[in-house]
């Protein structure tokens, strides 16, 4: 158990020495550290107050879980990443959420991203949420999923007034919006929605194809809107690569 125990500790030590190295500060460095065993299986090493963590540190979970951040009387309180990697239906799952918490909780702005890859070790499916959180849900901001079935890439926008979803290229997206190339658009802001698709267009119901025309005149008429989403959308796609 003694042997377990310090294998576990090593495996913080090196999470947090990684951490400092790569983000941490002087100030941070002097500050003295404690190790915790909090209970079974969960460990923690970093700065403590009245024998909680409190400050700088890294939570491990071990061996599925693991936070490195602010801590505020023994909660996620600042800024910090977290990561779980579980595995379920013979596939493995990793979720990663970097941003601000309160409580234990993910409020404020941050990423979400999941990762689902395969027994044979190629990935399935790739998503990352970009925006503001608010108790513990994504709230408001950018989605991309990248995934091998269907259309390769889907992308999401919505905050209270706003939802904007299509599917199709990642690449000269602002192009591909101006030739109606998008397999499927839905619009909605402040009450007006729009629906395109390119199976529309091929409609035998030639009402069906009329509409679908003028919701994709409309779509175009609105590009200068659209190319803020257009771009931040370009830009997520880099991060979700299948490999």
């Amino acid at each position: 158990m003694k042997k377990i125990t310090f294998l576990v500790f090593s495996f913080v030590m090196a999470i947090v020495f990684t951490t400092s190295a790569l983000g941490g500060t002087t100030a941070d460095a002097a500050v003295k550290k404690q190790y915790l065993d909090i209970s079974e299986n969960v460990f923690y090493y970093g700065q403590v107050k009245n024998g909680k963590p409190h400050g700088k540190g890294t939570m491990t979970w071990y061996p599925t879980k693991s936070y490195s951040g602010d801590w505020v009387d023994g909660k996620r309180t600042g800024t910090g990443k977290y990561v779980h990697r579980y595995k379920s239906d013979n596939k493995d799952f990793v979720i990663t959420y970097d941003g601000q918490w309160k409580k234990d909780l993910k409020v404020g702005n941050g990423s979400y991203s999941t990762k689902v890859t395969d027994h044979n070790g190629k990935v399935e499916l790739h998503k990352i949420q970009f925006g503001t959180f608010a108790n513990d849900r994504f709230a408001a901001g950018f989605s991309v999923a990248h995934s091998l079935a269907g259309q390769p890439y889907s992308f999401n926008y919505k905050d209270a007034n706003t939802n904007i979803q299509l599917s199709g290229s990642n690449v000269n997206m602002r192009k591909v919006w101006t030739e109606g190339k998008f397999e499927s658009i839905q619009y909605t802001n402040y009450g007006v929605t729009r629906e395109y698709s390119v199976a529309s267009s091929k409609s035998s119901d030639e009402s069906v194809v009329k509409e679908n025309k003028a919701n994709l005149k409309y779509l175009q008429s609105i590009q200068s809107e659209i190319n803020l989403y257009l771009d931040k959308w370009e830009r997520l796609s880099r991060r979700v690569p299948l490999a």
